[in-house]
């Protein structure tokens, strides 16, 4: 037992005990003005927190305060998880699922998903591709829904949800229909998208595009599935892109053609054009169009505007060619339409490389602008930023203007006899008055 004396701790605090400055190790029990102390349990440290004891006595420890920063500090230098989507299976047939796996989508991101069907058909036929039972498990405020058909004469565009049904018919201009619907899409199981007409008499095959765009708004872990009806041969191609990032490209045979089940096991699809063709291809809205020698489709993705410098702006998209990073040998061409009322002086199309703009030697015609395209990117027909026309208030003061007005030059008196009268009358009139007063006197 080991005695000792409380100092100021005895005279506040009497009924507690002193509180020993290692808190939680020693204390003491107050005998008179002497102090008895004892080992106590590290269970009890808790009386040393307690919140009747003044500030200055509730010690936090060292260690859990070196703690406490080094969690801030491993939380802060953590990045944020890297969205991932993914697609199974590789191959499908007709009548079968697809799955698009989505983890860590971030809330109020910009998200697109392409869903492209490469089929082979009979000349002046009609065609159908639907995707039923379309599951989508969250929301997109301000979004699309826009559908491109090329090689085709008639089209139709059919999306029902329980018992809404929303359809939309023209026919093709140059082999090619685009529509777009803006409405928020909402989470749950839509029936069908449906694409649907009749191919060009000279058409062999036929691309029929879905895409669809938006501000995210749900879960960050979901899974969007649907079911593949009305093809029994051909390639499903599926892109994704979060906030102008390719995050997935895949394209899914349909079936298995004859040369791949001779022994290789690599599906391939039938439409696939050779390598020394050039084709056209055109993004959904019918205002760029990519014309490259490749054997693979390109699909266009149309993405937030991103801020130009130089004082310019975006004109028409941006746009983001998919696959991403894909070369183009010999170099293709891209071409954007000048979109109605715009002036033609100064347009120029630039690529986008993250958030860095480069303009790209570009030819202005007399409804379009084209340049030459070696990579699959991100691009948009630039213009200058149009200059306000000012008004100037110009403040104008008033000229003093001195008139110098001549005073009338007065007439003389008349020297007339009706002058002389009257004043001959005031005389006599006062002679008279003097008069009279004399003669009262």
């Amino acid at each position: 037992m080991t005695t000792g004396r409380c100092r100021d701790q005895k005279d506040s605090y009497p009924h507690l005990g002193a509180v020993a400055p290692w808190t939680g190790m020693r204390a003491g029990l107050v005998t008179g003005s002497r102090v008895r102390v004892r080992d106590t349990p590290r269970n009890n440290v808790t009386r040393a927190f307690s919140p009747s004891l003044p500030f200055q006595q509730r010690v936090i420890p060292m260690r859990s305060v070196r703690f406490f920063v080094l969690f801030i500090l491993v939380c802060l230098a953590l990045p944020a998880a890297a969205v991932t989507i993914t697609e199974r299976p590789d191959t499908i047939a007709n009548g079968q699922p697809i799955f698009v796996t989505i983890r860590d989508l971030p809330g109020n991101s910009s998200f697109s998903l392409l869903v492209q069907a490469d089929c082979a058909v009979e000349p002046n036929t009609e065609f159908r591709f639907q995707m039923s039972q379309f599951v989508m498990p969250f929301a997109l405020k301000k979004s699309s829904i826009t559908a491109t058909l090329s090689g085709t004469s008639t089209n139709r565009l059919e999306v029902m949800k329980e018992s809404t049904i929303v359809t939309v018919s023209g026919q093709s201009r140059d082999g090619q229909f685009s529509t777009t619907k803006h409405y928020d899409i909402t989470p749950g199981t839509y029936d069908y998208f449906r694409l649907s007409g009749t191919s060009l008499p000279t058409a062999r095959s036929i691309t029929a595009q879905l895409q669809v765009t938006g501000t995210t708004q749900g879960p960050k872990d979901s899974e969007i599935s649907f079911v593949v009806e009305g093809l029994t041969a051909g390639t499903i191609t599926i892109a994704a892109l979060v906030d102008g990032t390719q995050v997935l490209y895949k394209s899914i045979p349909i079936g298995v053609s004859e040369s791949s089940s001779a022994g290789d096991g690599v599906p391939v699809a039938t439409t696939a054009p050779p390598p020394e063709q050039w084709n056209t291809f055109t993004s959904a809205d019918g205002l760029v169009s990519v014309t490259v020698s490749h054997a693979g489709p390109i699909g266009f993705l149309k993405v937030p505007p991103v801020d130009v410098t130089w004082g310019m702006q975006a004109i028409s998209g941006p746009y983001t060619l998919v696959p991403q990073d894909t070369s183009f040998l010999p170099p293709g061409r891209i071409e954007f339409r000048i979109p109605a009322g715009a002036p033609r002086d100064g347009l120029v199309i630039a690529s986008l490389d993250r958030e860095t703009w480069t303009i790209l030697s570009s030819t202005i015609g007399n409804t379009s602008v084209t340049a030459p395209v070696t990579i699959s990117g991100t691009y948009a027909l630039l213009g200058p930023v149009p200059v306000l026309a000012t008004t100037t208030t110009t403040a104008i003061t008033p000229i003093a203007t001195t008139v110098e007005e001549t005073p009338p030059t007065p007439t003389p008196a008349d020297t007339t006899k009706a002058g002389i009268g009257g004043a001959t009358l005031i005389l006599a009139i006062c002679a008279g008055c003097a008069v009279a007063m004399r003669k009262i006197q």
